[in-house]
């Protein structure tokens, strides 16, 4: 890096990605710095400038100290242990070393003070929150939400007509009978763990796993206008019931809004779709297989005057990237629900349903909020 480019990324200021430090004094205070940029997207840190961003410069004398320091607190007080980069940039004000941290493959990182740090745009913050915790394991594939056993439940959840139909179709076989049995085919296929239901067992066979998962179901709003803020609308549903029911009751919500239009022929005739229904059919889908169930959340179905927002809880999983889902790639976050989405929903997998429904409805809009922790797909329309 060369003196009028650090000079450029000085002048933008300290964001999520940028760090202004005038000199460590302690490997734990580097270590924070670097679990907080490891486990979010990575950045650098400028060690010798003020949080003004003006050049406070680092003696040649301390050079060598800090630059110890720095790989010191990488090695013995980062778990695991952190590669990063180090390059002294030599000003008309003095040196300063530029310290790069890519995103960390092994997520979560851990500081030698034994927290757990995140970077914000305000500084570094400690998790504390349990649940946000288990999402940070979660993305490093150490633990998943949809294997946890669900407290309470049990056989007596499952609906045992739904789950022989899946076998009978799935295995050509008739569903064990006896609870043993049957317990122990259900936990061989990770639906369910000593005894209990798993979260995906109850969310894709649950006969009613509302009674004790209540905030997983989809939510749907016909607003009247384009304010979200709106307490004005046309009708207002909640969906409840297993993924596949609550896809189905989604899709009839979507699948009104689609049709209300009818463009000649009697009354009783459908109307036309302004959208291609396999748009909805692939969004929905994907949120309701894809969202974290780590995040005490619903799925949200909005329809304004201008467009629909699906809105999916939890940020894009394990690192990907907007540009990386438009581009068909994905990432798995709940392997279990996704494996058996093939045979109980309208699901067809390997990251290609956003392209398809891109493919139909080039105009698709999507965002990953990560403050608001949401992955939210917009469908423009026509109407206005």
């Amino acid at each position: 890096m060369d003196e009028l480019t650090l000079r450029e990324e000085l002048l933008k200021g300290e964001d999520s990605t940028r760090q202004f430090k005038r000199h460590f004094n302690k490997a734990e205070e580097v270590s924070q710095e670097l679990v907080a940029l490891l486990n979010a997207k990575g950045g650098r840190i400028y060690v010798g400038v003020e949080n003004d961003g003006s050049i406070y410069g680092v003696r040649p004398s301390a050079l060598d100290p800090q630059g110890q320091l720095i790989a010191n607190a990488a090695t013995h007080h980062v778990t695991p242990p952190a590669g990063v980069f180090t390059e002294n940039v030599a000003t008309s004000e003095g040196i300063v070393i530029v310290v790069s941290v890519e995103e960390g493959p092994d997520k979560p990182y851990q500081s030698s003070d034994g927290f757990f740090y995140v970077k914000r745009v305000e500084g570094n913050r400690r998790v504390t929150n349990r649940s946000e915790l288990q999402r940070m394991f979660q993305a490093a594939h150490t633990v998943y939400a949809e294997a946890r056993a669900v407290a309470g439940s049990g056989l007596a959840d499952l609906d045992r007509e739904l789950y022989a139909r899946f076998y009978s179709e799935k295995y050509g076989a008739v569903m064990p009978s006896g609870d043993d049995a049957l317990l122990q085919e259900l936990s061989a296929s990770r639906l369910a763990n000593d005894g209990s239901l798993t979260l995906a067992g109850l969310m894709l066979f649950g006969s009613r796993p509302q009674l004790l998962l209540p905030e997983f179901v989809t939510k749907a709003v016909w607003f009247r206008g384009v304010d979200r803020g709106a307490s004005d609308y046309h009708d207002n549903r909640r969906f409840e019931g297993n993924l596949a029911a609550q896809y189905e009751q989604a899709m009839g919500f979507l699948r009104r809004w689609n049709t209300r239009v009818q463009n000649g022929g009697s009354f009783n005739t459908p109307g036309d779709q302004e959208v291609p229904e396999i748009v909805f059919e692939e969004l929905l889908t994907n949120a309701l297989v894809h969202r974290d169930y780590f995040i005490q959340d619903s799925v949200k179905v909005f329809i304004f005057d201008d467009r629909i927002e699906i809105r999916s809880p939890g940020r894009l999983p394990n690192s990907l990237t907007v540009e990386q889902v438009r581009r068909g790639i994905r990432r798995d976050r709940n392997p279990v629900i996704q494996s058996f989405a093939y045979d109980v929903m309208n699901y067809r997998g390997l990251g290609s349903g956003i392209l398809r429904a891109l493919k139909a409805w080039p105009q698709l809009e999507i965002v990953e909020d990560i403050e608001g922790e949401e992955v939210v797909i917009t469908v423009r329309t026509a109407t206005v």
